[in-house]
């Protein structure tokens, strides 16, 4: 007598990650892998550096934030604004930053997930979010928030709200999605190339008449107005600083070099992505059918979703020569989050729940891979150092905080000189003193002359900084009481102490009476900024 043998019955893990994923279309799914993710990828980057402070874009971000403006002289206010909302309640340490920058993270993918359930259901939806997981935009270069890193959750935003403006020409999403722009233009300028995509999107629709016809688009453009409006005042009123800044730091190369820089962007913008394209040519396996109705779908709506992942893309490289900027593929990585879900929504793009199971097993496996080998991280980072010097941030905020309290007794309330230090020790220090980049006060308003000589300040630079100490030397001059202190730091981690770093200090205390004529005044003219 034959007997037919009874089906496996799936390993435990399959059981729990089938279990999860019955939950995708009721968003019980998303919620526990947004916690997860936070979790895992803080206490990462809490562990994985340990042995090293903040990067200098993030004590930035929180030295300007202690001061709310409409702009700043890099960049415009969102990343600051977020910091100084967020510091209002947690504390200023290293695992809040990276708590922020997380949930961040999360943030964007939450609201990637509303646009995805628009146009997929069940193990898709949840898909898309673990492919967004394979690539380094929300772990790894998600971690260091700044400008940059507001656009993975603003472009989103936008593209969300404007989706719901087009399809609804609701008034209420209509001014969401104009607001939403402005948001990501107040993350940063390069935002610009989203906000023109979306009525070339529009454009391109079939149904464009109808919504140029409709309140909707102007209705979006009163409301990004209004929401730029004092960031707009504040870039005429300051001379247009950030596009100065920029033009600085990124323009004034050849034209050669222009294009062959929007070559390579291109390159490494689908290199950031190989790995989710990899993975869904893997369990798709597509044919040419199946290709086509996923970069040319018929139905127009979808195609609209190829048009605005395309578009953000490729009109900064065609642009680049006319604008005389040299692009980074680093600059791509808020424009990608359509990618999964342009993959996965055509009709024609079938998986087993194996396979979808197979992919989240691999996030997990990658996730504590990464996680267990964080103390490795960090001892390695120890022993290589990093070229901005991150190991000494706090042991030199410590050892500016001695010699001050030393030589005045006083709290210290201004740090000069090199900007990456001030803004480190204006994060280290507990009196969290107001740092100048440089020695002019053109880009901290909040400072002026008097309370320079009121409350008194630090000049702090790099012991082999020759323009900064040259610069020092110059402040040193112009100032009747000055003391110049030479200070070497060391950092120890698990034992080994790091080799010294030599620091100059100029300690200008406190002064009282009316100021004089001339004290001061190369805080007018002198401009030593670290880039």
């Amino acid at each position: 007598m034959s007997t037919t043998a009874a089906p496996a019955r799936p390993s435990v893990p399959r059981r729990i990650v089938g279990a999860w994923l019955d939950h995708a279309d009721d968003g019980a799914a998303t919620a526990i892998l947004l916690a997860l993710f936070v979790i895992a990828w803080t206490a990462f980057q809490v562990i994985s550096y340990t042995s090293l402070d903040l990067h200098p874009d993030l004590v930035e971000i929180y030295a300007w934030s202690r001061h709310p403006s409409p702009g700043y002289y890099k960049h415009p206010p969102l990343g600051s604004l977020m910091a100084a909302a967020w510091f209002s309640v947690f504390p200023v340490a290293d695992w809040s930053f990276h708590l922020l920058a997380m949930t961040n993270a999360a943030l964007a993918l939450f609201i990637v997930d509303r646009i995805a359930r628009r146009y997929l259901s069940g193990d898709k939806r949840v898909l898309v979010l673990l492919l967004l997981l394979l690539t380094p935009f929300y772990q790894f270069h998600g971690q260091r928030f700044a400008s940059n890193q507001t656009l993975l959750a603003t472009w989103p935003l936008a593209v969300w709200c404007f989706l719901r403006a087009f399809e609804t020409r609701g008034i209420a999403w209509s001014a969401a999605a104009g607001a939403a722009c402005a948001l990501a233009m107040l993350g940063k300028y390069y935002s610009i190339y989203l906000v023109v995509s979306l009525p070339i999107a529009a454009l391109l629709h079939p149904a464009r008449r109808t919504y140029l016809r409709s309140p909707s688009p102007w209705v979006s453009i009163l409301a990004g107005f209004a929401v730029l409006s004092p960031h707009l005042w504040w870039l005429a009123s300051t001379g247009f600083q950030p596009f100065g800044y920029a033009y600085a730091v990124h323009g004034g190369a050849t034209m050669g070099a222009i294009l062959w820089k929007a070559v390579l962007y291109l390159v490494g913008a689908l290199a950031y992505v190989a790995v989710p394209i990899l993975v869904w040519l893997a369990i798709v396996r597509p044919d040419r059918a199946v290709l086509a109705a996923t970069l040319w779908p018929k139905h127009p709506d979808r195609r609209m979703l190829v048009h605005l992942l395309a578009l953000p893309l490729l009109i900064p490289a065609v642009s680049a020569p006319f604008v005389g900027v040299e692009l980074t593929s680093l600059w791509t990585m808020q424009a990608w989050f359509l990618l999964p879900i342009v993959l996965l929504a055509p009709a024609e793009v079938s998986m087993s729940r194996e396979a979808a199971a197979t992919v989240a097993g691999a996030v997990a496996i990658v996730t504590l891979v990464v996680l267990a080998a964080a103390p490795g991280l960090a001892l390695m980072r120890h022993w290589e150092g990093n070229k901005e010097g991150r190991a000494y941030y706090a042991p030199l905020a410590e050892a500016v905080g001695r010699e001050w309290a030393s030589a005045t007794g006083r709290r210290l309330s201004i740090v000069i000189g090199d900007a990456d230090l001030g803004a480190a020790i204006a994060f280290y220090h507990p009196d969290h003193p107001d740092s100048v980049p440089g020695f002019t006060l053109k880009p901290t308003p909040w400072i002026d002359p008097d309370r320079m000589v009121r409350d008194g300040y630090v000049a702090v630079c790099r012991g082999d900084d020759r323009p900064c100490r040259q610069a020092q030397d110059a402040q040193a001059r112009s100032e009747p009481d000055v003391r110049t202190v030479d200070v070497a730091v060391t950092r120890t981690f698990w034992g080994e102490t790091n080799r010294p770093q030599a620091y100059r200090l100029l300690i200008v205390p406190p002064q009282s009476g009316p100021r004089s004529a001339s004290r001061g005044s190369s805080f007018r003219g002198v401009d030593h900024r670290s880039t």
